[in-house]
């Protein structure tokens, strides 16, 4: 799966999940969708804080962006909690 950098992805499906090696909650896409479930959603520390592990949600746009130091990775935009 070839991810360009600045592109936007709608309505992608997520989960919040505790993340073992840093052990925080953090967020990922679910599966059978445009982008793989192993890349992490960077999103607002609150709505992290606000909403239990394993609650989905529907992002309004998550966008392939990278950071030198972390590699590629998806940032979202705006979240509807389903």
């Amino acid at each position: 799966m070839d991810l360009i950098i600045g592109q936007y992805y709608d309505n992608i499906k997520c989960e919040f999940f505790l993340d073992k090696e840093t052990n925080r909650v953090r967020v990922r896409p679910l599966p059978n969708q445009l982008v793989p479930t192993t890349m992490v959603i960077e999103c607002l520390k609150k709505l992290r804080e606000e909403n239990k592990v394993d609650t989905h949600f529907l992002t309004e746009n998550v966008k392939v962006c990278k950071k030198p130091d972390v590699g590629v990775y998806l940032r979202e935009k705006g979240q509807v909690i389903q």
